[in-house]
C-alpha cells in the first residue's frame, strides 16, 4: 500500500485544494453575482456533459485499464497499439455524440422547453464541453496507466476550477458580457486539456503507435466482447451526479433555479468523494496488475485497506459538514433544502465509500460481466426511482431516488464479490470508527450558535476534529493513516 499512499496523499491534496475554489465558485460567487436561473444553466451544462462524455468514451477506457497489463508483457517498449486504438474509439464517440446532439435538437427543446428555457436557447454549448471531457477522461486513462495519476489530478482538479474562478471575474468585473460568460465556459476545460497534452508529451507518456500489433491480434475478440459488455461500465461514475440534475431541469417548474438549489448539497457531497478520486486512479493499475498474477491476497488487502481508508476520510468530511450545515442556511436562506438533501446523499455516500474499491475489483476480474448487469440494473433503478420521486417530491425526491439506488448498487456489488471470491471489506474496525463518528458529530451538533457565522463554523469543526482524530489514531483504526502522521510528525520533528 506504499505507492497508493503516497500517490493518494499527493492527490488528495490537490484534490481539496480544487474543491476549496471550487466551494467558492459554487457557493458565493455564482449564487451571489449570477441569478439562479443562470447558475442554473452552468450545472445543467456540466451535468449533461458529464453523461454524454461516458457515452462517448463507448467503454474504453476500462478495456484500457484491463488490458494494458497484459499489452506491457507481450509488446517491446513502444510498440503498444492499446492507446492509439482507445483514442480512435473516443474520436468515433465524439462524432456520433455531435450527430446525436444536432439531430435530435427537437427531442432536447421538448424535453427542457418548460422548466429550463434558457437550456434550450443555449443548448449547443454542451458540444465543446462534453468533447473537451471526454478527452480529459481519456488523457487522464493514459496517465493512470503509466501510473502518474498525481499529475493528472492536479490539472482535472485545479485547472477547471481556476478557469472558471477567472471567467466569473471577468464577467463580475464587466469585462464581459453574460453570453460572451457562458461561451467561454462551454471552453472552460480546454485549458486542462492542453495542459494534460503537453505533460504527456513532455514526460515521454504513451506512445501513439498506430499500427495493429501481435496483441491486438490475439486479444481483439476479447476485447471487443468486454467493451461491448461493459459500455455502461464510464455511465457508473457520472450517473448520481448527473442524472438527478437532468430530470429536475427537465421534469419541474423552475427546472433551472431549483438545479441551482439542489447542486449546493450535491456539491457538498461531492467533497466527500475526494479521496476516492484521489485514490481510483493508482488502485485501479494495481488491481488489474493483481488479477493478471492472481495475487488474491494483494486483491484482499487493496480491498478491505480501501474500504477503511476511505470510510474514515469520509466520516471526517461528513462529520465537518452536517453540523456546520446550518450555518449554510444562514449565510443564505436560500438553501433552506440543503440540510436534508445533505443528510440523504450524505449517508447513502458513507455506505459507498465503505464498499471500498468493489468497482474496480469486479470489473477487473473474470467475472466483469457481473458488473454489466449490475449496472445496468442500477442505470435503470436509478432513473425509474429519480423520475417518480422527482414527480411526487420535488426537488427532495431526487436526493431519496439517488440515495436508494446507490445504496442497492453497492449491496449488488457486495454479494457478488462475496459470492463469487469470499471477498468482504469489513471487520470490527469498520464498526468502531462508525461508533466514533457518531459520537462526534453528535457532541459536535450540541454546541449552541456562537453568534458569528464564521467563528460558530471553525469552532465547530475543530471540536469535531479533536473528538475525531486523535480517537481514530489511538485505537489505531487503519494503519496507513497511523503511518502518515507518524511520517508527518517526524518529518516535522527533524525540521525543528
Amino acid at each position: 500500500m506504499g505507492i497508493v499512499r503516497r500517490q493518494s496523499t499527493y492527490s488528495t491534496i490537490f484534490t481539496y485544494i480544487g474543491f476549496a475554489i471550487g466551494a467558492i465558485n459554487t457557493m458565493i460567487l455564482f449564487p451571489k453575482f449570477f441569478s439562479t436561473e443562470a447558475f442554473g444553466l452552468t450545472r445543467v451544462m456540466i451535468d449533461f456533459s458529464l453523461f454524454f462524455s461516458a457515452f462517448s468514451t463507448m467503454g474504453s477506457l476500462n478495456a484500457l485499464y484491463k488490458f494494458n497489463p497484459f499489452y506491457k508483457d507481450f509488446l517491446p517498449k513502444g510498440k503498444n497499439d492499446l492507446p492509439y486504438l482507445t483514442l480512435m474509439v473516443n474520436l468515433i464517440g465524439c462524432g456520433l455524440f455531435l450527430i446525436a446532439a444536432l439531430g435530435f435538437e427537437p427531442f432536447w427543446e421538448k424535453h427542457f422547453g418548460n422548466g429550463s428555457p434558457l437550456f434550450v436557447t443555449h443548448f449547443r454549448l454542451v458540444i465543446p464541453f462534453t468533447i473537451s471531457y471526454t478527452f480529459i477522461m481519456l488523457l487522464e486513462a493514459y496517465c493512470w496507466v503509466i501510473k502518474k495519476t498525481i499529475i493528472s489530478n492536479i490539472v482535472k482538479e485545479l485547472f477547471y476550477r481556476l478557469t472558471t474562478t477567472v471567467f466569473i471575474l471577468l464577467y463580475i468585473l464587466h469585462w464581459i458580457s453574460l453570453e460572451t460568460f457562458f461561451t467561454l465556459f462551454s471552453y472552460s476545460y480546454l485549458p486542462a486539456l492542453l495542459v494534460l497534452i503537453y505533460v504527456l508529451y513532455k514526460n515521454g507518456g504513451l506512445t501513439i503507435y498506430a499500427k495493429i500489433s501481435r496483441a491486438t491480434q490475439r486479444l481483439y475478440k476479447k476485447i471487443l466482447v468486454f467493451v461491448t459488455y461493459h459500455y455502461s461500465g464510464m455511465l457508473i461514475g457520472v450517473l448520481p451526479r448527473t442524472v438527478d440534475g437532468l430530470l429536475i431541469a427537465g421534469l419541474t417548474d423552475q427546472g433551472l433555479e431549483n438545479l441551482a438549489v439542489y447542486s449546493i448539497p450535491v456539491y457538498l457531497t461531492s467533497i466527500m468523494d475526494g479521496p476516492f478520486r484521489s485514490m481510483v486512479g493508482i488502485t485501479t493499475t494495481l488491481i488489474a496488475e493483481a488479477w493478471k498474477n492472481k495475487d488474491m491476497a494483494k486483491i484482499k488487502e487493496l480491498y478491505q485497506k480501501t474500504s477503511i481508508n476511505l470510510l474514515i476520510v469520509g466520516l471526517a468530511i461528513f462529520g465537518i459538514l452536517l453540523p456546520n450545515i446550518d450555518n449554510l442556511i444562514r449565510f443564505n436562506p436560500a438553501y433552506s433544502m440543503a440540510k436534508a438533501i445533505f443528510i440523504v446523499s450524505g449517508l447513502a455516500k458513507i455506505i459507498d465509500l465503505g464498499m471500498g474499491m468493489n468497482a474496480q475489483i469486479l470489473v477487473l476480474s473474470k467475472y466483469w460481466k457481473m458488473d454489466f448487469y449490475s449496472s445496468v440494473i442500477f442505470i435503470v433503478v436509478n432513473i425509474i426511482l429519480d423520475y417518480f420521486m422527482i414527480l411526487h417530491f420535488g426537488v427532495m425526491g431526487a436526493a431519496y431516488g439517488s440515495a436508494i439506488a446507490l445504496i442497492f448498487y453497492n449491496l449488488i456489488r457486495f454479494f457478488y464479490l462475496w459470492w463469487l471470491f469470499k471477498l468482504q471489506p469489513f471487520d470490527r474496525k469498520t464498526l468502531y470508527v462508525l461508533l466514533i463518528a457518531a459520537a462526534a458529530i453528535f457532541i459536535t451538533w450540541q454546541v449552541p450558535f456562537m453568534g458569528n457565522l464564521f467563528l460558530d463554523t471553525i469552532i465547530r469543526s475543530v471540536i469535531f476534529g479533536l473528538l475525531y482524530g486523535p480517537t481514530v489514531l489511538y485505537f489505531n483504526i487503519s494503519e496507513d493513516i497511523n503511518a502518515m502522521y507518524k511520517g508527518v510528525v517526524q518529518k516535522f520533528l527533524r525540521k525543528s
